[in-house]
């Protein structure tokens, strides 16, 4: 017989994957990662008379590297359903009927959902660079190493990137409110902040969720203008400083959780 615990997983794993919106999320996050690699590639593939071959080589982990800015949002998407969804049926007040314990079931949500990113971040990642190297023909260069670490890399911030949505959505509790701020602290304002060539606002940049976590991937939001080299932290740093993030609007979610009635 499962403990209460145990047997809290195994609902939310049941729950997850018995709604059709868990493989929409899925299959749109596979579509996105072959629309940005695909056409990639295939562009690496047209040889241009004024570079040499080495200059045109296509180093396929950096295509799901850079692919990953899109297709995380299909993966948060699916994050923020797992209790959004809740809410919006009213079957949240069953769930808290069967396990009154609210810490229990954010914990054991965050579990499952932590399972399905990891593994879904590594399989995107190889994806990726497999699109990316069948379509870049000569000029694809794939390294089995390369790949991995990458792979490694993408599982581990998709595994970050989720717990901040579960964060968001027991928060917020609507999935459209928490899809736009996690949009924003991740993608756009950290790029708005660091266009308005303000000292004071790059330097605010600097320490959102989104350039932390770019930054750790090695594609910094911050390179795209040339501003690596002024961050005040590396990648081991941003990934501490993303997770650190992830951990604060979780205990800011759990707290609303906890003392709103479902």
């Amino acid at each position: 017989m499962l403990s209460p615990f145990l047997a809290t997983i195994s609902s939310e794993w049941t729950k997850l994957w018995s709604v059709r919106s868990t493989w929409w999320c899925l299959i749109g996050a596979a579509a996105l990662m072959a629309l940005y690699s695909v056409p990639l590639g295939f562009d690496a593939a047209e040889p241009n008379p004024n570079l040499s071959h080495a200059d045109q080589l296509l180093h396929v982990e950096e295509v799901a590297t850079a692919g990953l800015l899109f297709t995380q949002f299909a993966l948060i998407a699916l994050a923020l359903l797992t209790v959004t969804s809740e809410y919006a049926s009213g079957s949240m007040r069953t769930t808290l009927q069967c396990e009154p314990r609210r810490g229990r079931v954010l914990i054991a949500k965050l579990v499952v959902v932590e399972v399905v990113a990891l593994v879904a971040g590594a399989l995107l990642a190889v994806l990726g660079a497999g699109l990316g190297y069948l379509t870049a023909g000569d000029y694809g260069v794939f390294d089995v190493s390369a790949v991995a670490t990458v792979a490694g890399k993408i599982s581990v911030y998709m595994g970050v990137v989720v717990a901040l949505a579960i964060g968001l959505a027991v928060g917020l509790r609507s999935t459209a409110g928490a899809l736009v701020v996690a949009f924003l602290v991740l993608f756009l304002l950290p790029m708005v902040l660091m266009m308005s060539g303000m000292d004071l606002m790059t330097d605010v940049s600097y320490y959102l969720p989104g350039t932390a976590g770019t930054e750790y991937l090695g594609i910094g939001i911050a390179t795209l203008f040339g501003l690596s080299d002024g961050l005040p932290y590396g990648r081991n740093g941003g990934l501490g400083l993303f997770a650190a993030w992830s951990v604060a609007t979780l205990l800011a979610g759990y707290l609303v959780f906890r003392r709103r009635d479902a």
